[in-house]
């Protein structure tokens, strides 16, 4: 087995056999005998959700997002349309992070 680093991003990949393209490339070096001892782990991936962006078709319905989602959709809504969507929350997931949740008015 032959292991592979990306040098600008660190990744490691495994491979069965050296490849000649790998070995010739400036982005790819042997890993298989260096030692982790001062690399730097690389960088966990930064999550982030969908655009709460409500559906042109219609108002925005909570019932069809997460919880994070309509909390960010709340923080940049009005307060008739905030007012509008905990009240169909409330009457159907009733989901606890919404109704009580920053934008609840409680």
């Amino acid at each position: 087995m032959v292991v592979y680093r990306n040098t600008r991003t660190g990744r490691i990949v495994y491979m069965t056999a050296p490849v000649p393209a790998m070995d010739r490339s400036a982005r790819w070096e042997r890993a298989d005998d260096l030692s982790d001892a001062g690399r730097a782990a690389p960088a966990a991936p930064v999550l982030s959700w969908p655009d709460p962006a409500p559906d042109p078709a219609g108002p925005f319905d909570p019932a069809e997002h997460t919880v994070a989602q309509v909390n960010a959709y709340l923080a940049s809504a009005g307060e008739d349309e905030r007012a509008r969507v905990l009240a169909a929350e409330a009457d159907g997931r009733n989901r606890r992070g919404i109704v009580e949740g920053p934008h609840s008015g409680e």
